[in-house]
C-alpha cells in the first residue's frame, strides 16, 4: 500500500513560515527523518491485516478494512504535509509529484513486470490478455475504475482473479495524490487574494469535499456495491477523514489530555480489530460502514501515543512491528500476486497452511529487498533526488517498461487468439460435442480438442455481441428480435443468462422455419414475481419491476409459445434458505399461469449442470488432464446439477399448455460432467454454454419447439 515520505510522517502539528522553500536535496534529506512509531505501527496493522485476509479470508472475514487504514494514513500525512508546504508555483506541483514519482513507481514497476513474467510461465493462457490489460491499467493507475466497470458483468465473477487486482487501492491514492495538492494550493490562493488567514479554511474546504464524498459513498453503495467498492468518488472521504484530522492539527487544534489520548488509541485500534473480525462480504461497503475502521484509524493517529505511558508503545517499539510499518508497501505489492500465481506454480488446487506459511515468508524476504535496493534506492540517490526532470524521465521509463512487456503479450496473445478462430468447428459432425454421448457408435472413440480455450472463452451466443442483456441495475428494458416481424410463429426466450445459452439451437430452429424469436433476459435476475435478494432495496425493486415490465410485454405480444430457462441461484429476499425452493416454485407457478391465461404456451428447459471455476481456464491448465475439470452431477452447493423449482414447476403440469426439455443425461455420464465432451469446451465460463457446444443440442431443442408448438399453425 502506498506509503507517503517519512518526513510527513515526522511532523506533529502548527503552522510553520510558508516562505521556507527547502532545496530538493534538503527535502531528500528530511525524507530520512526517523517517522513516527505509532504510525509505522498503524501500518503493520493494515497490512498485516490485509495479508492474513488474503491468505485465509474465512477466518479473518473484515481483513479488508486494512486498505481503509492506510487511506487514512495516507490522507493524513499526504495533508499536513502540503499544508507545511504548500503549492504556490507549478514547479512545487511538479516538485510534490517527482518525490511521488521516487517513492511509489519503480517498486510498483517491478512488481507489475515481475507479475506478468510469472502469470505468462505459471497461469492458463485464457487470462493472458486480460493479465496484461489490467497490468497497463495498473501502470497508469486507473485499475480501479476498469474493476468498476467488470464488477458489474455477473459473466466476470468466476474469472481467476486478477494477480493486479490489489493495485486498485494504490490507484485510488494516486489520483488522490494528483488532484490534492491542486486543492489544497488553490484554497491557499484564495486565501492570499482575499488577504484571509490560512490556518481554518483548509478544515473547511476538507470537511466539504469529505463530506460530500462520503454522502455520494453511501448513496451508490446502495445502489450498487460491487462498483461503489472500487471507484475514487466513493472512497475519497476516506482519506479525507485523514485529511481532516491533518487541518485540525495545522490549525493547532490538538488532544492533549494523557487520559483522552489513551481512550483514543486504545477506542480506535478496538474499532479496527472490531471491524475487522465482524465484516464479511455481505456487508455493504464502503458506505457508512467503512466510517467504523477510518474513524478508528484517525483516533490512533490523533491519539500521538509515541510518548503515552498508557498507551501501546511498548508494542509500537517492538522491532518486528517497526519493520513491518516500514515495508508495508512492499508486502502490500508482493503478496496479492503470490496468492494467486502459487495454486498454478505449485499444481494443487488448495493452498495448504504450511505452504501458505512458506509463501508468506518468500513475500517477506522480498519485500525487504525490495525496500533496501529499489524504493529507498529511488528516493535517497542524490542524482534522481535533485532533480524534478530525472523523476519524470524515471516515470517515462517505468511506465514505458510497463507498456513494452505488457504489449508484448497482448501481442502473442492475439497472435493465439487468430490461430484459434481460424479453426472451424461443424456442430453437426458425427460425435462432435453432445453427440458423443448421444450417438452408440462413438463410444471409446478419441476425439481429440477441437476447440481452443481462448476462442472458448469467447465462444457465446449472438445475444451477447447484440446486447441483448438487461443487467445490474436492472433499469435497461432491452428486446432483440430475430426473424420477420410478420412472422407466423412468435416465441419469447424469457429468464436470466441461463436461458440465453440456449439462444443459439432456438435461433437455429427459428430461421430454418421463419419463425419470430424475441429476447427478455436479465443477468441474475430470475424469472419470479416476488423480490430476488441483491443486497440493495434498489435492486431488489429493479429486478422486481423488470421482471413486472418483461411479463407485461410477453402476455401483450401475443406469443404462441414463451421459453423460459433461468438458474435459480440468488436468495430470495425475506425467505428463509430453507424455503426457497418451494417458494420460488409457487411464484414460477404464477407467472407461468399469468402466459396460458394470455394464450401463450410454455417450453420449460432445465437448467445445466455448472463447475465451480471458469470451465476455459480449467481446461487450458490442464490441457494434459482434461478429466481433472470435469464436475459432479451431484449438486455440493457450488457447482453441479443445482435445484432448479422452475423445472420442477414445470413437471407437476407438463401437457398441451406446458412442456419440458432436460438434457442433462447428454451433458453427464455416471456421475461426472465432463468439461470437454465430443471434442468441444463445454462452457465459456463457469455455467454458459458455448454457442458451439450449444449448437450441438439442437435435434433435442427443436424438437421440444415442434412438440410445445404442436397444433399451431406455421408451426
Amino acid at each position: 500500500m502506498a506509503a507517503p515520505d517519512a518526513t510527513s510522517a515526522a511532523i506533529v502539528g502548527g503552522p510553520t513560515d510558508l516562505a521556507t522553500r527547502p532545496h530538493p536535496a534538503a527535502a531528500a534529506r528530511r525524507e530520512q527523518v526517523a517517522p513516527r512509531k505509532d504510525i509505522q505501527a498503524l501500518r503493520a496493522v493494515a497490512v498485516a491485516l490485509v495479508v492474513l485476509y488474503h491468505f485465509w479470508p474465512q477466518r479473518l472475514t473484515g481483513g479488508y478494512v486494512g486498505v481503509d487504514v492506510f487511506f487514512v494514513i495516507s490522507g493524513f500525512l499526504i495533508t499536513l504535509h502540503l499544508l507545511e508546504r504548500p503549492i504556490r508555483h507549478t514547479r512545487d506541483l511538479l516538485s510534490f509529484w517527482a518525490r511521488r514519482v521516487r517513492r511509489l513507481i519503480p517498486a510498483a514497476t517491478v512488481v507489475l513486470v515481475a507479475t506478468l513474467a510469472a502469470s505468462l510461465v505459471w497461469l492458463p493462457q485464457t487470462v493472458h490478455a486480460r493479465v496484461s490489460t489490467e497490468v497497463i491499467a495498473s501502470a497508469f493507475y486507473v485499475e480501479n475504475w476498469m474493476l468498476a466497470l467488470t464488477s458489474t458483468d455477473y459473466l466476470a465473477t468466476d474469472q481467476l482473479h486478477s494477480p493486479t487486482q490489489h493495485y486498485w487501492s494504490l490507484s485510488v491514492e494516486e489520483q488522490f495524490y494528483i488532484v490534492w495538492p491542486v486543492l489544497i494550493g488553490l484554497a491557499l490562493l484564495v486565501c492570499r487574494r482575499l488577504g484571509r488567514s490560512f490556518r481554518f479554511p483548509p478544515l473547511y474546504v476538507i470537511g466539504a469535499v469529505s463530506l460530500a464524498s462520503l454522502g455520494f459513498s453511501a448513496w451508490f453503495t446502495g445502489e450498487d456495491a460491487a462498483q461503489a467498492y472500487f471507484v475514487s468518488t466513493t472512497r475519497i472521504w476516506e482519506l479525507g477523514v485523514g485529511a481532516t484530522l491533518a487541518a485540525a492539527v495545522y490549525a493547532g487544534l490538538r488532544v492533549r489530555s494523557p487520559l483522552v489520548r489513551a481512550g483514543l488509541v486504545w477506542g480506535g485500534l478496538a474499532a479496527i480489530l472490531w471491524s475487522a473480525l465482524t465484516f464479511t462480504g455481505a456487508t455493504p461497503f464502503p458506505g457508512v460502514a467503512a466510517l467504523v475502521p477510518t474513524l478508528g484509524a484517525a483516533a490512533v493517529l490523533a491519539a500521538r501515543s509515541d510518548d503515552l505511558a498508557a498507551g501501546p508503545r511498548r508494542l509500537w517499539s517492538n522491532r518486528p512491528v517497526q519493520w513491518l510499518g516500514d515495508v508495508s508497501y512492499s508486502v502490500y505489492l508482493w503478496h496479492w500476486p503470490a496468492i494467486v500465481i502459487a495454486p498454478f506454480a505449485l499444481d494443487v488446487e488448495n493452498v495448504m497452511w504450511g505452504e501458505k506459511i512458506l509463501i508468506l515468508v518468500v513475500v517477506l524476504a522480498l519485500s525487504g529487498l525490495s525496500k533496501r535496493w529499489i524504493e529507498d534506492l529511488m528516493r535517497f540517490t542524490p542524482r534522481i533526488a535533485r532533480s524534478t526532470k530525472r523523476s519524470f524521465v524515471l516515470l517515462a521509463a517505468c511506465l514505458g517498461l510497463s507498456l513494452m512487456v505488457a504489449g508484448l503479450s497482448l501481442w502473442q496473445t492475439q497472435r493465439a487468439t487468430a490461430a484459434a478462430e481460424a479453426v472451424v468447428i461443424d456442430s453437426t459432425a458425427q460425435c462432435v460435442g453432445v453427440d458423443y454421448l448421444r450417438d452408440a457408435a462413438c463410444a471409446g472413440r478419441e476425439m481429440g480438442m477441437l476447440s481452443n480455450p481462448i476462442k472458448a472463452a469467447e465462444d457465446k451466443p449472438d445475444v451477447y455481441a447484440d446486447d441483448c442483456w438487461n443487467n445490474r441495475p436492472f433499469t435497461r428494458h432491452k428486446v432483440c428480435t430475430y426473424g420477420p416481424r410478420n412472422a407466423p410463429v412468435k416465441v419469447a426466450l424469457y429468464g436470466n443468462s441461463h436461458a440465453g445459452q440456449w439462444h443459439p439451437p432456438i435461433l437455429k430452429t427459428a430461421r430454418e422455419r421463419g419463425w419470430r424469436v424475441d429476447t427478455y433476459i436479465a443477468s441474475e435476475c430470475y424469472s419470479v414475481d416476488i423480490p430476488v435478494k441483491f443486497g440493495t432495496k434498489a435492486l431488489e425493486d429493479n429486478c422486481v419491476a423488470w421482471n413486472a415490465w418483461a411479463r407485461e410485454r410477453i402476455t401483450t405480444g401475443d406469443y404462441d409459445l414463451v421459453v423460459m430457462s433461468d438458474r435459480t441461484l440468488q436468495p430470495l429476499a425475506g425467505v428463509p434458505a430453507s424455503q426457497k425452493t418451494s417458494v420460488a416454485k409457487a411464484a414460477y407457478n404464477r407467472v407461468m399461469d399469468t402466459f396460458i391465461k394470455a394464450g401463450s404456451r410454455i417450453l420449460v428447459i432445465r437448467d445445466t449442470p455448472g463447475s465451480a471455476e471458469s470451465v476455459p481456464d480449467c481446461v487450458a491448465r490442464y490441457l494434459d488432464d482434461v478429466g481433472r475439470c470435469a464436475t459432479k452431477e451431484a449438486y455440493a452447493g457450488t457447482s453441479g446439477l443445482e435445484p432448479d423449482p422452475l423445472a420442477d414447476a414445470a413437471a407437476g403440469r407438463e401437457g398441451r399448455e406446458v412442456t419440458r426439455l432436460e438434457v442433462t443425461d447428454l451433458l453427464c455420464r455416471n456421475g461426472s460432467c465432463p468439461a470437454v465432451l465430443g471434442g468441444l469446451i463445454t462452457y465459456f465460463d463457469h455455467g454458459h454454454m458455448t454457442k458451439s457446444f450449444s449448437l450441438t443440442l439442437y435435434p433435442e431443442v427443436s424438437k421440444a419447439l415442434r412438440t410445445a408448438l404442436d397444433g399451431i399453425p406455421g408451426a
